[in-house]
Parts: C-alpha cells; sequence; structure tokens
C-alpha cells in the first residue's frame, strides 16, 4: 500500500519525488505571485473608485450648499421686490418710495421734528402716522 506524500518521512522521498514537489512548489509560488498581482490590480480599482465617489459626494454637498445659498438669495429678493417701493401720498403728490427712502426720511424728520431736539410734537406724530403703514407692508 502506498503511503500519502504527508505521511512518508523525508528518507522515503526518491529523487523523482523530491522534483515533482519542487515543481509543484514553484508552480504554487507562480499561482501566489499571480493572484497577489491581480488582487492588487483589483486593490487599485477599488481605491480609484472609493477616490471617484468621495470626489462626487464632496461636489454633491457643495452643489447642494450653494443651491440653498442661492435659494436663500432668490427667497430674499423676491420679497424685497415686493416691497422695493411704495407709493406715498404727500397731498396731491404721489412718491415711489424704497425702504432705505423711507426710513431716511424718519431719521430726518426725527432729527427736525422730535421734541427731545426742540421740535414740535404734532408734527412728528403726523410723520409717523404717514411712515408707519410704508413700514409695516
Amino acid at each position: 500500500m502506498i503511503k500519502p506524500d504527508f505521511m512518508r518521512s523525508p528518507t522515503e522521498y526518491s529523487d523523482q519525488d523530491i522534483d515533482r514537489l519542487q515543481m509543484e512548489l514553484e508552480e504554487a509560488q507562480k499561482t501566489i505571485r499571480e493572484l497577489t498581482r491581480k488582487l492588487s490590480k483589483e486593490q487599485q480599482k477599488n481605491a480609484e473608485a472609493a477616490r471617484a465617489y468621495n470626489l462626487t459626494v464632496a461636489n454633491l454637498v457643495e452643489t447642494t450648499r450653494e443651491n440653498t445659498l442661492l435659494s436663500r438669495e432668490l427667497d430674499e429678493l423676491k420679497a424685497r421686490s415686493k416691497r422695493e417701493s411704495q407709493p406715498f401720498t404727500f397731498g396731491s403728490y404721489t412718491l415711489d418710495l424704497t425702504p432705505t427712502e423711507i426710513s431716511a426720511i424718519r431719521k430726518a424728520m426725527a432729527r427736525i421734528h422730535h421734541p427731545d431736539v426742540g421740535g414740535d410734537i404734532n408734527r412728528m406724530k403726523m410723520w409717523n402716522a404717514a411712515l408707519d403703514p410704508l413700514e409695516e407692508t
């Protein structure tokens, strides 16, 4: 009965067996080197795919952030355009005033007519009554 190779003692191997085992070992090492190269190439492909994925995600995050900022800016511009100019009737005159102009008029009238600076309280009340509705819209 022939013993399997792993059960033989080193003295039981012939030169032919040793040569056959040496060839098998070389083939196994060659296969290992080939598989190691393939594994390395696949790891490089995987690393490149991961880098591309991360770059894509970063671009999407940046695009979403910019889109959010632009949406806010658009909403602000829409709101500003709705209140951009308000008709103001003063006697028989009608003026279109922006919120900045309304604020400037209020400040100027306060410097002139506010009671703390010696102005007429009734005139200050009239200016406030005229400008309040414009600032609320």
